[in-house]
């Protein structure tokens, strides 16, 4: 047997994540797929997940010999940290700045990045999330910033 360490180490993330989200979804009301409740959307995809991470651990077992490299800290910490700029910009910063932020601090993760390139997909992803969450959804969230 050979076994590719970053797939099974992904595998078993992707199965212990989905796990913890379905003990944390216990809580939450079901309902039935004709009238969905809070708790039915998450507990599907953790439910899909688990199943990717199964798929992903049992290619991982047949796949051959990959080490485990070094871990890429920068870009593990950058990439996290454009998460936390968007949960942190969002209320009062609005959905168009939340976006150019987040874009922006990950696009430092990668350092051949083009700041055109950023740039066009700033530009596509505010075009994206108006259209999609705003126009189609009617979600009822600033999309300027609200600073006072």
């Amino acid at each position: 047997m050979k076994i590719n360490a970053k797939d099974v180490a992904s595998g078993l993330l992707l199965i212990l994540v989905a796990a913890a989200g379905l003990w944390l979804n216990q809580d939450h009301t079901l309902g039935s797929a004709r009238r969905m409740g809070p708790g039915y959307m998450p507990m599907l995809v953790f439910w899909i997940q688990m199943g990717l991470g199964a798929i992903v651990l049992g290619i991982g077992l047949f796949n051959g010999p990959d080490p485990l490299d070094r871990w890429a800290w920068r870009e593990l910490t950058l990439i996290l940290a454009s998460l936390c700029v968007f949960a942190l910009l969002l209320e009062r910063g609005g959905l168009f700045l939340s976006i150019a932020a987040t874009v922006a601090v990950a696009a430092l993760a990668d350092r051949t990045h083009r700041p055109l390139g950023v740039l066009g997909l700033i530009i596509f992803l505010i075009a994206l999330c108006w259209f999609v969450f705003i126009r189609e959804l009617d979600i009822r969230v600033s999309i300027w910033p609200t600073f006072f």
